[in-house]
């Protein structure tokens, strides 16, 4: 179970490897996801797919810094949360893509400047302080995402968007639920 793990976890490091480099001119992609969206929707339809747009830019941070997280932390409690994060995050992506696609919607194809500076920040510390880290990101990120997603499903006009919201929250929920059990299960850790 380990090694297929391992694989896994250095699988998804190849794959958006690959990606960053092909896609790593100093431009925005989020930006630019968000400016052709302007151009084919109005209104509350933008507004409704840059829910979407900002969705999978946040599972993409997430994926990366996990893989990160999947080399560098020090406790298997980190390992753990962080591969669990780069698969159910990896699926939501695949979600938001089916969705996007049948919509028109463009989606960023790598990370924003400042969510690269915040993984390179991220890498700068080591043992029990990246663990520390790592999951407080995690925390923020998540609490940040279910905000979104739960505010989306009470509020947004669009049908097929307001139910992915619906049906993501609770996953998102359950993701921050055990990013709040690993924070206290190393909190005390040195």
């Amino acid at each position: 179970m380990n090694s297929l793990k391992k694989i896994t976890c250095i699988t998804a490091l190849g794959i958006l490897t690959v990606l960053n480099t092909a896609c790593s001119d100093n431009k925005d992609s989020k930006e630019i996801a968000e400016q052709a969206n302007e151009e084919k929707f109005d209104g509350k339809e933008e507004k409704a797919v840059d829910h979407l747009v900002d969705a999978y830019s946040g599972n993409m941070y997430e994926i990366k810094a996990a893989e990160n997280a999947c080399m560098n932390a020090a406790t298997p409690e980190v390992k753990k949360l962080a591969m669990m994060m780069m698969e159910a995050h990896g699926k939501m992506n695949v979600e938001i893509e089916k969705l996007a696609t049948s919509k028109s919607v463009t989606l960023p194809l790598n990370l924003t400047e400042d969510q690269r500076k915040d993984i390179e920040q991220l890498n700068e510390k080591t043992g029990m302080d990246y663990d520390k880290a790592y999951v407080s990101k995690m925390k923020d990120k998540h609490e940040d995402a279910l905000k979104m997603l739960e505010g989306v499903s009470e509020k947004c006009d669009d049908a097929e968007i307001k139910a992915w919201a619906q049906k993501s929250a609770p996953v998102v929920g359950s993701h921050l639920e055990m990013v709040k059990t690993t924070q206290d299960n190393i909190k005390d850790k040195k």
